[in-house]
């Protein structure tokens, strides 16, 4: 064991030598921002490294955690044989003694990381289960735009949205507070924040989604490493939101209030001198009508460049030769829908004119590849439209190297296919094993295993109960098998088809009431 935690250690001073801009060094904090998946994947997650600089340039401080690196694979023995110390990044304390820890969630399946993190740390993993010397859980992150319900059990406070102004409050409130359960319900009276399951069985209504006021805009990094996704590279925003409104995502306008863009010259300021590649941020980064010139400038900098989110629609061949002038090989877009009326069907506004147009313009610049995202099995798809799927990659496979990567559609909350049934795995599996028969090896497929995403479809789709499903799950192992039988073990839980209506199904009354329901209390 202590030859395990000697390699921790010199594995975090490792990375931390290798880092540029690291804040927290020497200096105490009240909070540690844990991240439930390894270093690699966590700082390159721009909200978690806004929130860690907002923290420590404006707030009390702030350190680091991450689930250690051989605790990620999906199926994993549980508890592992030797405890492993969790410690932060800054200070090298474990992240038990710390008063608060911050819980950034991206999405449905890094819920076991949670449970692993805070296990494996030796805090009790549920809020109920705390006592007065157990530090405060606060969650947050991008699951809070979909279904934050399965963080429920594990955290005693949850910030829905975006929580720039919000969680320093919240840290703020806690420290006043001389008592724990005082400083759990002074934070719970800030907008857009609710207690977690503190007490077992008590759930609070799901409250609105917070929106960071302008002045805290763009996200951006505060730390340069070698070590992550994105190697190197400096993440900023150049807008927030989204004003499409695809009927299958999260950041659809109607949910995120539309798209707030940033002057090109906002970004441009923040861009430090060490950053050897700038990665531009958001869920519709190719709409900013000032994109081309953002990245030609960014280019004539001498940096690399890397963009979140192509458009088919909106590629030119100015913009894809400052791409390729900062280092881009393959051009990422996303079809999403598999046919034409299946796009239209989901409100995806890209034709396979402006594909075939893409594709041309992409060949023409001699990248290496195109990639484009499909995603199958969406409501009333059929396999004609995988058939429509073939011919059209075959066309597209003439013009340029062509790869598909497939999702299988999951309904999410907070969507107008919020509640639509899962296509099945059998089902999913056969149509892409058509898709594969028919192109015949000319195009190059990469696909999500549909199993599991109908794990991430359960836990997207239910409420507190899979979070307490879920560990059983991970503590069988949390292969696939172990999911599915902690999930079908379930009974059926009816919920109001729209996230944020829980508290409505409290008011019925007459035959409505005797329905099934979720257990919801009133705020205490």
């Amino acid at each position: 064991m202590r030859a395990e935690r000697s390699s921790e250690r010199a594995l975090i001073q490792r990375r931390l030598a290798r880092e540029i801009g690291t804040l927290g060094l020497g200096r105490p904090a009240p909070i540690v921002l844990a991240y439930p998946s390894p270093y690699h994947v966590g700082m390159s997650s721009l909200g978690f490294q806004t929130l860690y600089r907002l923290l420590n340039e404006h707030g009390p401080g702030c350190h680091r955690a991450f689930l250690p690196d051989s605790w990620e694979r999906m199926s994993l023995a549980w508890p592992p044989p030797k405890r492993l110390a969790i410690s932060s990044y800054e200070s090298e304390q474990p992240i038990s003694s710390y008063p608060i820890i911050g819980l950034s969630v991206a999405y449905e399946l890094e819920i076991s990381g949670v449970i692993r993190l805070l296990e494996g740390a030796g805090i009790p993993l549920l809020a109920a289960d705390r006592g007065p010397r157990d530090p405060i859980v606060i969650g947050g992150g991008p699951l809070t735009n979909s279904n934050p319900s399965v963080m429920l059990p594990f955290v005693d406070l949850l910030i829905v949205g975006e929580a720039e102004s919000l969680l320093p409050e919240a840290v703020a409130r806690i420290q006043d507070a001389h008592k724990r359960g005082a400083a759990i319900d002074a934070a719970a009276e800030l907008p857009h924040t609710i207690r977690g399951e503190i007490e077992p069985g008590y759930f609070e209504p799901i409250p609105t989604m917070a929106s960071a006021p302008s002045e805290l805009l763009p996200a951006r990094s505060a730390i340069v490493s070698p070590d992550t996704e994105l190697s190197e590279m400096f993440l900023i925003e150049p807008e927030r939101g989204c004003s499409r409104r695809c009927t299958f995502c999260v950041m659809r306008g109607a949910t995120t209030g539309g798209m707030r863009l940033l002057d090109l010259e906002t970004p441009l300021a923040l861009i430090p001198e060490h950053a050897k590649k700038v990665g531009l941020v958001g869920a519709a980064v190719t709409d900013h009508p000032q994109l081309e010139e953002l990245v030609a400038r960014i280019v004539e900098r001498g940096k690399g460049i890397g963009i979140s989110s192509l458009r088919a629609d909106r590629l030119t061949k100015g913009l894809l030769a400052r791409l390729a002038a900062g280092g881009y090989r393959t051009i990422t877009v996303a079809s999403d829908g598999i046919s034409e009326r299946m796009r239209l069907a989901l409100d995806r506004k890209v034709s396979e004119a402006e594909l075939l147009r893409a594709a041309s313009l992409i060949g023409a610049a001699d990248f290496h590849r195109m990639k484009v995202y499909e995603m199958m099995g969406a409501p009333g798809e059929t396999d004609a439209d995988a058939d429509e799927l073939v011919r059209f990659a075959l066309e597209l496979a003439k013009i340029v190297r062509l790869t598909l990567t497939f999702s299988t559609f999951v309904a999410k909350r907070n969507t107008p296919l919020d509640g639509a049934e899962f296509m099945g795995v059998k089902a999913a599996q056969a149509r892409l094993d058509r898709i594969r028969r028919g192109l015949k090896g000319k195009v190059e497929l990469r696909p999500q295993p549909p199993k599991w995403a109908w794990i991430e479809y359960m836990l997207a789709q239910g409420g507190p109960e899979v979070g307490h499903a879920a560990i059983e799950a991970v503590h069988a192992g949390a292969g696939y098998r172990d999911w599915a039988r902690a999930l079908e073990a379930l009974p059926p839980t009816e919920r109001p088809r729209c996230y944020g209506d829980e508290w409505l199904v409290a008011r019925r009354t007459g035959k409505a009431a005797e329905r099934p329901r979720l257990p919801v209390l009133p705020p205490r």
